[in-house]
């Protein structure tokens, strides 16, 4: 990952020397070298590139939670056939217009919804369970098991993933255009929307959690 930082740091650089603007889209530098073989060339990289992206990183992942989620209606292919239909009708090449629609509405509205995740998750681990987990009870249907909840639902999580991601709804609206103008500090919780799902969604989890360390700590003994 850093080679591959460095190369598009380095890329976006030069074009500033050779065509006298920074440009960080590769298809565009492509468009402006000229040349049938460099073209070609580059097209093939750009091809292997998109392939081993979306299809090894993106396809395989969603297409293994539709099957995880119903394998009585998707099987691995299936997933995977419907994940690509899905992907090219949310028109993913508007995200990338702009980098300011990439960034700022993309990348860190994302970051809104994975950051209470991981919160939760570190809590969960590190603090309420310290550190120990039944490999064995992850996998089970079994409505006795540690991690059955309620009806297979950690509320206390899912109450703490809505208060880390609400804060940042303010500031994703204006960022996506929808509303015009949020107050100042929602703007900055939104740009460090990360930090914030992670600090609130796993504070809140964890104060609803406390009760129910006493019993998980006699469970694991």
């Amino acid at each position: 990952m850093a080679a591959f930082s460095f190369i598009g740091v380095a890329v976006t650089s030069a074009t500033i020397t050779i065509f006298g603007r920074a440009i960080s889209d590769p298809i565009e530098v492509m468009s402006l070298i000229g040349g049938l073989f460099p073209t070609l060339l580059a097209l093939i990289g750009v091809i292997l590139a998109v392939l081993a992206s979306n299809i090894a990183a993106n396809v395989v992942g969603t297409a293994n939670s539709l099957v995880n989620l119903n394998p009585q209606i998707f099987s691995f292919r299936g997933g995977a056939i419907f994940t690509a239909v899905l992907g090219i009708l949310l028109a993913p090449w508007r995200l990338i217009q702009s980098s300011q629609g990439f960034i700022f509405t993309w990348l860190i509205g994302y970051s809104a919804l994975l950051g209470p995740v991981g919160g939760i998750m570190l809590v969960d681990y590190f603090w309420v369970r310290d550190r120990s987990l039944d490999i064995n009870a992850l996998y089970s249907s079994d409505e006795k098991g540690p991690y059955w909840y309620t009806k297979g639902f950690n509320l206390s999580a899912l109450v703490a993933l809505v208060a880390g991601i609400l804060p940042n709804v303010p500031g994703f609206l204006a960022a996506a255009g929808i509303t015009s103008e949020v107050p100042l500090v929602f703007s900055i919780i939104y740009s460090n929307s990360w930090f914030v799902g992670v600090f609130l969604g796993g504070l809140v989890y964890w104060l609803l959690s406390k009760q129910q360390i006493p019993k998980l700590n006699r469970d694991q003994t």
